[in-house]
């Protein structure tokens, strides 16, 4: 009988169907009608949330002066799909992935996309498991040196990390739009609209710095995602 391997990043998965789930494609599923196994989408969408909360726990705590704005840009960046595909990657997660004939054929072990995934569900099942302390424990083992270097680099802001996105991707570079300006003289509210690479997004301040560097922050919190 073959042993099947239950230990991921140094957690030993004690309900292996669970495991088994994080690590199964849904086109392996469609293969194999005759498994009751899930795939990975819930647990998925599970650990995108869970990741997310550790990683701005973490990073709330270690950048005690640090804007809301500036916190979203950062954790963006460190929970973007690139950077959870290389932590993917570094774990073995698409090596022991369970996919369909058709998806291994066309490549799709190797898609940075599947390795992110993986990640992501792997986290939830450990969650479900374990509880939050011990899905906190491996994102810190895991993603701990890239928190690290983004503790030691010098602290960008916003909108100029969104800059260097676009000019990265070959993208025009951002406009910002002001949609409403509210309130008395002396306390204004900024609504700030800022474009870049066919993707909006909003954010608000009491000054219109201040609502630029929101915007900026959650449109990086959305292309880092895609």
């Amino acid at each position: 009988m073959e042993m099947i391997e239950t230990e991921i990043a140094g957690y030993q998965f004690a309900d292996v169907a669970l495991m088994e789930n994080a690590l199964t494609h849904s086109s392996y599923l469609h293969e194999h009608p005759e498994e009751a196994a899930r795939d990975f989408e819930r647990l998925e969408f599970l650990g995108d949330a869970v990741v997310d909360l550790v990683v701005g726990e973490e990073l709330f705590r270690r950048f005690p002066d640090a804007t809301e704005g500036e916190l979203t840009a950062l954790r963006a960046a460190l929970v973007s799909s690139a950077a959870l595909a290389e932590v993917g990657r570094r774990l073995g997660l698409p090596e022991r992935a369970r996919l369909g004939r058709g998806e291994e054929d066309s490549g799709g072990r190797a898609r940075a996309g599947l390795a992110a995934s993986l990640y992501e569900s792997v986290i939830g099942a450990v969650y479900m498991e374990g509880g939050l302390d011990a899905a906190r424990a491996i994102v810190n083992r895991t993603m701990g040196d890239a928190i690290a270097a983004t503790l030691a680099a010098p602290r960008k802001s916003p909108k100029t990390l969104l800059q260097e996105w676009a000019q990265a991707g070959h993208h025009a570079l951002p406009i910002y739009r002001t949609l409403e300006v509210s309130g008395p003289e002396h306390r204004r509210d900024f609504v700030i609209q800022v474009e870049a690479g066919g993707q909006v997004a909003q954010g608000s301040g009491q000054s219109k710095r201040v609502a630029e560097e929101a915007a900026a922050a959650n449109l990086l919190d959305l292309v880092t995602r895609a």
